[in-house]
């Protein structure tokens, strides 16, 4: 590529000055989906079910992978009454935009619901949004032995595109 390919404007406006957030780290994806995964687990070896639920995550600025908090979003306070509503793509995806354009100090954003699909075991489905990309996971849920009701394995996590607010 010939550096005359490159537009200036394009490189002068997408820098850590003039960002909302920083770039994040596969380190600090990972912590997030691990974050969100130990406490998902015991709720559902307790039986619990998981409706739709939004969680602000906070990650250190300055080393990639340090979580430090989350926090419960109340639907509620975005004017959604039904959180299921936000199984829909699209008003799901205006949920974060309007997130991220906040200044807050939380810069990963999780949704998190339980899915039955059309022929198999239920799943958990969790999706991590930043200003840079969206990632999302699936934990197959089964019967549990013993104490544990039902069971939550691990899933991969997979990149679902390029950006969380274009």
């Amino acid at each position: 590529m010939h550096p005359r390919d490159f537009e200036l404007q394009n490189l002068t406006e997408n820098h850590r000055g003039v960002r909302r957030h920083r770039f994040m780290e596969s380190a600090d994806i990972n912590a997030a989906f691990l974050a969100v995964f130990a406490p998902l687990r015991s709720n559902i070896r307790r039986g619990r079910s998981i409706g739709g639920q939004i969680f602000a995550i906070e990650m250190d600025a300055c080393i990639p992978g340090e979580l430090l908090g989350t926090s419960w979003i109340p639907a509620a306070t975005y004017g959604i009454a039904d959180p299921e509503v936000l199984a829909d793509e699209a008003r799901r995806q205006a949920l974060f935009a309007r997130l991220l354009a906040e200044r807050r100090a939380e810069a990963l954003f999780a949704y998190i619901c339980e899915r039955i699909p059309a022929a198999g075991e239920p799943l958990l489905y969790v999706e991590i949004v930043s200003a840079d990309g969206r990632y999302a996971a699936e934990h197959p849920i089964v019967e549990g032995g013993g104490w544990h009701l039902r069971e939550l394995h691990r899933g991969a996590h997979r990149r679902l595109g390029p950006s969380g607010t274009r």
